[in-house]
């Protein structure tokens, strides 16, 4: 990892991820008008971790799911819907300073498709899963070697972390088995 990236990492307080080919592999199972979508379990052990060092996570996305407002409620973290933004005229930077406290540089998005492209460029690192559109790559600071719904958001939060030098501490809890 680069210098100058690394020092950037060591800024970020917010992560603000899409959903659908990031925390799932993009793909949409219709049963009647049930939808299903399968997570990747990984992920929860690492957003744990990091909300405990204070770096927290906030889920975005721009199709309404009753998977998804379930897996954020699980997760224990705000679910904000993008076309909810577009009705309030605010930006995602605007959003997170007033609910969050934090500036544009101490913000990372992972997004995947065209729809994030938008979300990317309001924020200090962009991230992108290993199978996103080449649109979205091509702006990403950081690519995960995950491709979407197999990892993303753990690879993400554990590069902050060892940047942040908190990583070791918080994987020291389940190495010792102790109640976190």
């Amino acid at each position: 990892m680069k210098n100058t990236l690394k020092e950037k990492i060591k800024k970020i307080k917010l992560i603000v991820s899409d959903v659908d080919g990031v925390l799932t592999e993009g793909k949409i199972y219709l049963l009647g008008r049930e939808e299903l979508k399968v997570f990747w379990a990984k992920d929860a052990t690492p957003i744990e971790m990091a909300g405990r060092t204070g770096l927290r996570l906030m889920l975005l996305t721009g199709r309404k799911s009753t998977a998804i407002e379930k897996r954020a409620e699980e997760l224990a973290v705000p679910l904000l819907y993008k076309q909810d933004l577009k009705v309030s005229g605010k930006t995602l930077s605007g959003y997170a300073k007033e609910n969050f406290g934090v500036d544009t540089t101490e913000i990372l998005y992972i997004g995947d498709d065209w729809s994030d492209l938008f979300f990317m460029k309001q924020v200090g690192i962009a991230a992108a899963p290993a199978d996103a559109s080449p649109e979205n790559k091509e702006i990403a600071d950081l690519i995960t070697k995950a491709p979407g719904g197999q990892g993303v958001l753990r690879e993400i939060i554990e590069a902050i972390m060892r940047a942040q030098n908190t990583w070791n501490k918080q994987l020291q809890v389940y190495k010792d088995n102790i109640s976190p």
